[in-house]
């Protein structure tokens, strides 16, 4: 190809299509549709309801969206968004890694334009960036620009990137692997040590994109290609040096996964080791026909999970990844030809993957094991190039060899296409699988249609009209696939107002409310609650919610914690925790999951707030967010609420020459994410409970010297103060990010000290 840049425009041109919807129809990849048909408080005011693409994502809008809406406001306040007051009576919100709280890319954020604008771009960026860093990757490796597409168009419209787009984080986390390969060729190539700092940025990208067990992926590709090419290559000393600036992008990291790593280890997933989503081996049919056992976006589907599950990189890719394989195999093509094998033993269920099980790694033991399988698909998209070029310069040497590799590759699609039509599917379901293997096959048939007409005429023509029909093929496939799952919905419902927003909106930072839906209004309407919906959460506060509603600290829920509306201790919870407003759906009537009103006196709860659809009731008992004690006593093991708790206090630890405990009264000055500004008023010393969870990382101040923050009442704060007026303030500042922060400085010094050194050694 004459022209160098001809390739990254064809890969533009094809991203711009596939997000045509949002710079020319104004729609959003933001799942909005989905969000105002099932997500209170919008399916249940009528004007926004419609049809639902792909209602396969509810993490985008339960998590994902409102994390990193909360993100960028703390930033617009001037603070790192350490701390997340609105889940879980208060949780780490920059240590749970999939908030992306550092990633550099939020600073598009910080533009003068809507959240929305910049949330879509940030989504839709991911496929191109991942075509493009595999193309220039390709192009290093020595394969031909047409192979470059090739490879390009797989690995940005791949499963794992596609089914995961919508969160802008796994996508991230692992589309700077080409980014990093190619920059050590390059230092290979030059010895310019700028590309070795670019390979250590790529760690801290990655790391802090939003995803760590594919960031962990990320780490093993880059190593083990160094490793491997430390054993086969005659340049050990240069990747010797990729190995150390590697180590330094870790450390470039350490911000985000030192305080993750302390909150894991507070968390009940920390425990958790099992074999979770395992690729079972009949679902090998889907590498080829993605939809074998249906789609959710069609709702047909009836077997896996399709986003967990989704190793699909192309037929096309498949035809020549096998060429590749199948072929005189290069240096270069061996190291991915190692990777595509393990990591697909990895992700499916396989003896070596509970050896891994059991040896109880974190995160790779705990978390999904399919999710290996991007490297599977990034192995295919550059073993697919390098097949593509091999037949190209052997078409006419070894015609034998190739009509063999045909047949191999013609073999596994009549066996998938032989089990779409076997009794044992069913009739319904083996319908399914038939209608969603035509496309594939006649993707197949033309790419042997491409082959023949290369093999047959053996010409300049010949070759371009095989060139022209294997990428237009491999687009075509690659580009349905994606466009079919990615939905996009008018930018204007995307968190749509609607009336009780509105009330949501005069209420302060720290006056809790219970019956919200979860973080897709909590965090987003700054409402702080009791539950939430989070792979990690503090061990303790679960089984304090479970003790309210059972009388019994038991373990709690695996990914979330819901407030027992009708618990044992209920009525006692939500005044001790300062739950001033319910927020009851007025279709929910008495019904099972309702608030229990007719439980309670009549008169303890008075209507604030109607609407059609709506009534907020206002608890006339909370006790105040921060109070103060006179009894305290220590003790871990109690059944707490069978005491007056306005009274009463427990702490873990004994505090020092305490005898007796003077009464008072305390207020809120300030409420912020990462701060509280207390002020009381005793008549002698005292103990200050405030209801926020304890952890450490939170630092307290009474009258501006550093005071012991006492573990109360089992998973909360309590901290001494004196007799008199007394001002009180809690920080958040995790030491563990703080020592994060010393070792990136260790990395970018590193860095610099590598570089003066090889600059003085050279002179």
């Amino acid at each position: 190809m004459k022209n160098k840049f001809l390739p990254i425009l064809a890969i533009i041109f094809i991203w711009l299509i596939f997000s045509f919807p949002y710079f020319f129809l104004g729609k959003s990849p933001f799942p909005a549709d989905y969000q105002n048909n099932f997500f209170a408080p919008w399916n249940v005011y009528p004007g926004h309801q419609g049809p639902v693409k792909n209602n396969a994502q509810p993490d985008i809008i339960t998590q994902i969206y409102p994390w990193r809406f909360f993100d960028v406001e703390q930033y617009k306040k001037g603070q790192i968004p350490f701390w997340n007051p609105y889940s879980f009576s208060g949780t780490p919100h920059l240590a749970n890694y999939q908030s992306a709280a550092l990633f550099p890319i939020n600073i598009l954020f910080l533009l003068p334009i809507k959240f929305i604008d910049i949330w879509s771009l940030l989504v839709l960026l991911q496929p191109l960036l991942a075509g493009l860093f595999i193309y220039v990757f390709a192009r290093k490796l020595k394969l031909s620009a047409y192979a470059g597409l090739l490879s390009s168009f797989s690995f940005m419209f791949c499963g794992f990137l596609v089914t995961w787009m919508g969160y802008a984080t796994l996508g991230y986390s692992i589309l700077f692997l080409p980014l990093s390969l190619f920059s050590i060729l390059k230092y290979v190539d030059n010895k310019s040590t700028r590309w070795l700092v670019g390979l250590s940025f790529t760690f801290l990208f990655s790391f802090f994109a939003g995803h760590f067990q594919t960031s962990i992926y990320f780490t093993l590709g880059v190593f083990g290609f160094i490793l491997y090419h430390l054993v086969f290559s005659k340049d050990r000393k240069l990747y010797v040096n990729a190995l150390f600036f590697s180590v330094f992008g870790l450390l470039l990291a350490m911000p985000q996964v030192l305080p993750s790593i302390e909150f894991y280890t507070y968390t009940l997933r920390s425990n958790l080791f099992q074999k979770v989503e395992a690729i079972p081996w009949n679902y090998l049919p889907t590498l080829l026909a993605p939809d074998f056992y249906g789609n959710p976006v069609t709702r047909n589907d009836w077997f896996g999970h399709y986003a967990e599950w989704s190793g699909f990189s192309g037929i096309v890719t498949f035809v020549f990844a096998m060429a590749a394989i199948f072929f005189k195999r290069t240096k270069d093509s061996l190291f991915f030809i190692i990777l595509l094998f393990t990591s697909l033993l990895l992700a499916y269920d396989t003896p070596l993957l509970t050896l891994l099980v059991q040896m109880k790694l974190p995160v790779l033991s705990t978390s999904a094991a399919s999710r290996i399988i991007v490297l599977f698909s990034f192995s295919s998209a550059i073993l697919a190039g390098f097949g593509f070029d091999e037949i190209i310069s052997i078409y006419k040497k070894n015609k034998k060899k190739i009509i063999v590799w045909i047949t191999v590759c013609i073999l596994p699609v009549v066996l998938i296409g032989t089990i779409a039509y076997l009794p044992v599917l069913g009739p319904d379901r083996a319908h399914i699988a038939q209608k969603n293997i035509i496309l594939p096959i006649i993707f197949f048939l033309l790419t042997l249609v491409g082959i023949s007409i290369l093999m047959l005429f053996k010409n300049k023509y010949a070759r371009y009209i095989f060139i022209g029909i294997v990428l237009l093929t491999s687009v075509c496939d690659m580009y349905r696939f994606a466009s079919k799952w990615q939905s996009f919905s008018p930018k204007k419902e995307a968190y749509v107002s609607v009336p009780i927003s509105k009330f949501y909106d005069y209420q302060n930072d720290y006056d809790r409310a219970i019956g919200l839906s979860g973080e897709e209004d909590s965090i987003y309407f700054n409402i702080p609650t009791l539950g939430g919906y989070d792979p990690l959460y503090i061990n303790d506060y679960g089984k304090f919610i479970q003790y309210v509603g059972t009388g019994e600290y038991k373990t709690p829920e695996r990914s979330v914690v819901t407030f027992p509306i009708n618990g044992k201790y209920t009525p006692q919870a939500i005044d001790f925790l300062g739950v001033k407003y319910i927020i009851h759906k007025k279709s929910d009537g008495a019904l099972a999951w309702a608030f229990p009103f007719n439980k309670y006196p009549i008169d303890k709860f008075v209507k604030v707030y109607e609407d059609n659809f709506y009534d907020v009731f206002q608890n006339k008992t909370p006790f105040d967010r921060a109070f103060v004690v006179s009894k305290v006593f220590q003790s871990n093991t109690f059944n707490l609420f069978d005491y007056d708790l306005k009274k009463v206090a427990f702490v873990d630890d004994p505090i020092l020459g305490l005898k007796e405990v003077g009464s008072g009264n305390a207020k809120i000055l300030k409420y912020s994410a990462n701060s509280v500004e207390i002020e009381a008023n005793t008549n002698g010393p005292a103990l200050l409970v405030l209801t926020d969870i304890f952890y450490p990382g939170w630092r307290a101040e009474v009258n501006g010297k550093p005071s012991k923050i006492y573990k109360t009442n089992y998973t909360f704060r309590g901290v001494m103060v004196p007799g008199g007026k007394s001002n009180i303030t809690f920080t958040y500042m995790p030491e563990s990010f703080l020592i994060g922060i010393y070792l990136f400085l260790i990395g970018i010094m590193g860095m610099v000290v590598f570089s003066v050194v090889r600059k003085f050694s050279k002179n």
